[in-house]
């Protein structure tokens, strides 16, 4: 980031919803955007992250996603869950493990835990787009 940079008084002049907003009000999630996809003024919104201690994910994972795997994969959460795991912790460990083991399909699609992983990769980190359960052969 630039030294010229004032993150307690700077004004984004990005987007439809943010644009005029201090930094220090932007929902983290749009800077987690705008960082991933490396959109806009992304190194300040890097900046304002790391001065509110966030740091950079494994994986991040999409409201749609975790709607999805809340209504979709409940059994495969309750099966393989920790006991201390919660929907998006176990979220956010299984999918680097479908990742890494699952079975690619295509680019950005996993099977893995029977369930279809659908990964967005060509940003900074992989996004979790939506989860679809695998049918059971008969």
């Amino acid at each position: 980031m630039s030294p010229e940079v004032n993150l307690s008084t700077y004004v984004l002049q990005f987007g439809k919803r943010w644009r005029g907003t201090r930094i220090q009000e932007v929902d983290q999630s749009y800077l987690s955007w705008m960082v991933n996809a490396k959109a806009g003024p992304w190194e300040i919104a890097e900046s304002e992250l790391e001065r509110r201690g966030w740091h950079v994910p494994e994986v991040d994972l999409s409201g749609h996603a975790i709607d999805s795997a809340s209504l979709r994969i409940r059994k495969q959460w309750h099966d393989d869950r920790k006991t201390t795991e919660g929907l998006h912790s176990w979220l956010s460990r299984v999918v680097p493990e479908a990742i890494a083991k699952g079975e690619q399909v295509e680019p950005g699609v996993y099977h893995y835990l029977g369930v279809k992983w659908i990964v967005a990769m060509g940003g900074r980190w992989p996004v979790l787009k939506t989860v679809i359960p695998l049918k059971k052969e008969s």
